[in-house]
């Protein structure tokens, strides 16, 4: 029977190599599936060939097999995720060196949802009448209320059609849109 220390030592080896080959299989596995799609190739495409306007692009595109409505749609989503930035000329530039995945954003809020479907309910059995518009109350907070909350939500919250509309404008004089 081997000594204590030469069956602890035999033991001890076996598990670096156990460790060793997990830390390999752990680098190796990808954060997401890396696949050559449309929306890579729209980007690579602007990287490539910077200056360029959204037809050129769409064209060119299009004859690699891709719809050039989807090569539109993605300029636009580049640019409103800061992929890429639009000039007075309307030519393309990318703004960063490597894609990423465009993430999706939440389009409506749940408790947006939930006053959706309590509306549907109460307007059952109205019939048409329920189709006609009808004013919802708006509450407008104090101008206190506004002034000293500067947080995102409070803002579009308490902000009319017109002032959304003007502050879209200097926005995009600001960033590029």
């Amino acid at each position: 029977m081997p000594d204590m220390k030469t069956a602890l030592s035999g033991i001890l080896s076996e598990w670096e190599l156990d460790n060793q080959q997990q830390e390999k299989q752990v680098k190796h596995i990808p954060h997401f599936k890396v696949t050559n799609n449309v929306t890579r190739a729209t980007f690579d495409y602007v990287k490539n060939n910077p200056q360029k306007v959204c037809k050129d692009i769409c064209v060119a595109l299009e004859k690699d097999g891709y719809k050039a409505s989807s090569v539109g749609s993605l300029l636009t989503q580049f640019i409103k995720n800061g992929l890429c930035t639009r000039d007075e000329q309307g030519r393309y530039t990318a703004t960063v060196s490597e894609y990423s995945p465009i993430k999706v954003r939440k389009q409506i809020k749940a408790k947006q949802a939930k006053q959706v479907i309590e509306k549907a309910k109460a307007t059952r059995g109205q019939g048409i009448a329920a189709l006609s518009p009808q004013p919802t109350p708006r509450a407008t907070p104090p101008r206190e209320h506004i002034a000293t909350a500067w947080d995102a939500e409070t803002v579009i919250n308490n902000i009319g059609l017109k002032q959304a509309h003007a502050l879209y404008k200097e926005l995009g004089k600001y960033f590029g849109g």
